[in-house]
């Protein structure tokens, strides 16, 4: 039973990782595409197991005005609204993020900053763990009209980091 957790949990990453990198699904009625190459899903099963010192892998990070927080939800915990244009004045803007995380690992040195004009305006520490997929947001209100940046730090190594603008006033 563990091991067939672990195939499926790495072909779910695997998978995810090749539609990340933009490999459209199969057309309805095409036939499925052929799995990931075998030394593919090995680096990642020997990741997922012996990785643990390595750190977790940031998959995603997205800008985000709705997570689905609903129990149960076949979309629970996901950025169910992406920004995907300025926002206005005052507006939260969630950083969603999707980790694969290597089995007994926990990290407890990983930040999401929010930037404004390059000046730290917010930091808020988060915990990463789980075996394989590990999703975690936060959020922040845009107070100030211009360019913001959401950045994901692991100590002081930047994983990630994204862009959101924020209209200026209308008068």
């Amino acid at each position: 039973m563990k091991s067939l957790r672990l195939a499926l949990s790495c072909a779910a990453v695997v998978s995810s990782l090749t539609l990340a990198q933009g490999a459209a699904p199969a057309a309805p009625g095409a036939p499925p595409a052929p799995p990931p190459p075998a030394d593919e899903i090995k680096r990642v099963m020997d990741y997922q197991e012996n990785g643990k010192d390595r750190g977790p892998a940031l998959l995603e990070l997205t800008p985000c005005m709705k997570v689905d927080n609903t129990k149960g939800s076949p979309t629970a915990n996901t950025c169910i609204e992406p920004v995907t244009g300025p926002v206005k004045k005052g507006t939260t803007v969630f950083a969603w993020t999707l980790w694969f995380c290597p089995r007994d690992g926990k990290y407890e040195d990983v930040s999401i900053q929010y930037l404004h004009e390059g000046q730290v305006r917010s930091t808020v520490d988060v915990t990463i763990q789980g075996l394989a997929r590990t999703r975690t947001w936060r959020g922040y209100s845009l107070t100030k009209p211009g360019r913001w940046e959401i950045k994901i730090l692991r100590g002081t190594q930047e994983l990630g980091v994204t862009s959101v603008t924020v209209e200026k006033d209308e008068k």
